[in-house]
């Protein structure tokens, strides 16, 4: 995009929207700058102890006298009162205080209907010059709308999100006051930017206030920022109403070329680095994209059922949970973390929580593998509430919990540990399933949606490597779930019937362990190891009497995932073809061709 040079700062911005929008967005940005200024720093808060030594004075308290000046003392009284007399002692001068930067920039917008059509185009653009000042300061930048209390968003790149919100109510006290509540936790050197109109009240935490309305004898918006105690104001033009109306309406839809090419669907290119998650029931798989961003696919109950469209989220979570139809996530920003799109009222909403420190739970710095996550939710009014666990690089199993949901306004999630050391985790409906490793003992543990707190199932003297967990067998009442446990990295223990039977088993030619299931559909059939070959061509499942061949691809497999009760089976080859179908049956329920062969079609 060939962009004006004084458009530069903004290119990346600016770069979301087609051309002949770019540049009367880029002149609504270039009046607003001065306006709105660079980050500041904020002054320390006294101290009454010194910073510390950074030059010599004449004068200063005789405690920062110079040990040097106290051997004159002892040696020569009388030239140490000389030189007191003629202002010649030498102290420490204490180091003069730095100031601190901003660490955070949160924006608060009305979306109101003061603030609907045009002054939409004015927060579109004070929301851009937000972002960018907050990272040219090294600060961090969240936002969130008035009438939607305690939701703050951490991703700057949800401009969209922000234009798609519009609402009839108006900024109230009780909005103004739930978000005085969730605002109290900022640090002092953190900024708080109210966007709206005169009419609304003021936040407590508020650093500058952004009032835009329309001027009734000239052409344009009014917008004013009062920030320490200084207003600025200016008569802003808007660009002409055609290209005003798309900014608002389209701002980020190309309009296509004569006789363009259709988008083929590489688009959704998928990630080999990253294995597809099942949903509880295996009805819905969420894959990851290549560039970024997951796709959401619904898996049929049958072959001849009518394949539906899928699903994309744009963002590249830290870790996925797919809840019925939805795709929950943690998203990751900063110093924050999102919980987005889970179930009930803690978890509706996307909430901000802090991130853990590194040392209390290690998680990545930026987007890239998914971190195992789950979620329980118990809806009695007292019970265990809603949590959203996560499993860390080191093993440490924590989770974020809010305790019952039948209260109005619910507090932020905090975070508590559960459990080291975990060696395999699993979800079944209403029901977290994990085991742990420690001095020579190796224990299962379950949690319900009602419990509070783990319940220890079963006890196994001997350190595991890995524990891999199958759902228990089709119409028995009393069944529990399957176990395997790695001994070692050829030798394996099967365990069944209430985690009292064990079956020894050994693999020993390069293939990899992948899941455990169910030699047969039957019920009470035997456990068995799912198993990849060493060339990564044909799927096995192996007990102790028996070996089945389930799949073999003519593709390399390059991702191998079983569903929770060891139902359904998803491959990806290195060619990036994703398939499902059910362990024990043939017919493809799901096929996803790699973006050459659909692009050929």
């Amino acid at each position: 995009m060939n962009l004006p040079p004084q458009l530069a700062p903004w290119s990346e911005w600016l770069a979301l929207v087609p051309l002949e929008m770019a540049e009367p967005l880029g002149q609504m940005l270039l009046r607003l700058q001065p306006l709105v200024g660079r980050m500041t720093g904020v002054a320390a808060s006294p101290d009454t102890l010194p910073v510390g030594a950074g030059s010599i004075a004449r004068r200063g308290p005789y405690e920062r006298l110079l040990l040097s000046e106290w051997a004159v003392l002892d040696a020569a009284p009388d030239e140490f009162i000389r030189r007191a007399a003629g202002n010649e002692l030498l102290f420490s001068a204490p180091e003069p205080q730095v100031q601190r930067r901003a660490r955070l920039c949160v924006a608060l917008f009305d979306a109101g209907p003061e603030q609907l059509d045009e002054p939409r185009l004015v927060q579109m653009a004070l929301f851009i010059l937000l972002a960018r000042r907050a990272g040219e300061a090294g600060a961090g930048f969240q936002w969130g709308i008035l009438q939607h209390s305690s939701t703050l968003h951490v991703n700057p790149r949800k401009l969209g999100a922000l234009l798609d919100t519009r609402t009839f109510t108006r900024v109230d006290v009780a909005h103004l006051r739930r978000w005085n509540e969730t605002l109290a936790w900022l640090d002092e050197t953190d900024e708080v930017w109210q966007i709206g109109s005169s009419g609304c009240a003021a936040l407590a935490r508020t650093g500058a206030r952004v009032n835009i309305e329309t001027s009734l004898f000239e052409a344009g918006l009014k917008v004013s920022i009062t920030q320490r105690r200084a207003t600025r104001e200016l008569l802003l033009e808007l660009p002409v109403p055609d290209v005003g109306a798309r900014l608002l309406r389209h701002p980020f839809d190309l309009v296509p070329a004569a006789n363009s090419p259709a988008r083929t669907d590489a688009y959704d290119t998928l990630s080999l680095a990253q294995a597809p998650v099942f949903g509880l029931s295996g009805n819905w798989l969420a894959a990851a994209r290549e560039k970024g961003g997951v796709v959401l696919h619904h898996v049929q109950a049958s072959a001849a059922a009518q394949p539906s469209k899928p699903r994309r989220h744009h963002d590249t979570p830290l870790g996925v949970v797919v809840v019925g139809k939805m795709l929950a996530y943690v998203d990751s920003g900063g110093d924050f973390l999102t919980l987005a799109r889970f179930p009930g009222k803690a978890f509706g909403p996307p909430c901000t929580v802090k991130r853990p420190p590194p040392e209390q739970f290690q998680m990545p710095t930026e987007a890239g593998s998914w971190m195992p996550t789950f979620f329980l939710i118990d809806h009695s009014p007292a019970g265990a509430g809603a949590r959203v666990f996560m499993l860390d690089l080191a093993g440490t199993l924590g989770c974020w919990a809010v305790y019952g949901q039948k209260h109005k306004h619910i507090s932020v999630p905090h975070f508590q540990f559960v459990d080291r050391k975990v060696v395999g985790i699993v979800q079944f409906e209403g029901t977290l399933l994990y085991a742990s490793s420690a001095a020579n003992c190796t224990t299962i543990y379950v949690i319900g949606a009602e419990d509070k707190e783990a319940i220890e199932m079963a006890e196994f003297p001997m350190d595991a490597k890995r524990v891999l967990f199958g759902g228990p067998a089709p119409k028995r009442e009393c069944a529990r779930w399957l176990c395997a446990l790695q001994r070692s990295d050829q030798h394996w223990l099967l365990v069944d019937d209430n985690f009292k039977v064990t079956v020894p088993l050994t693999v020993d030619d390069g293939a990899t362990v992948m899941g455990v299931a169910r030699i047969a559909p039957q019920a009470g059939s035997a456990p068995a190891l799912l198993v990849l070959s060493a060339d990564r061509h044909t799927v096995e499942l192996r007990s102790a009497s028996a070996n089945c061949v389930v799949l073999h691809s003519a593709q390399p497999i390059a991702q191998l995932v079983l569903d929770p009760l060891g139902e359904r089976l998803c491959w990806l080859t290195d060619s990036r073809e994703l398939s499902v179908r059910a362990l024990h049956g043939r017919e493809m329920l799901l096929h996803v061709a790699s973006a050459p062969e659909r692009g050929a079609e």
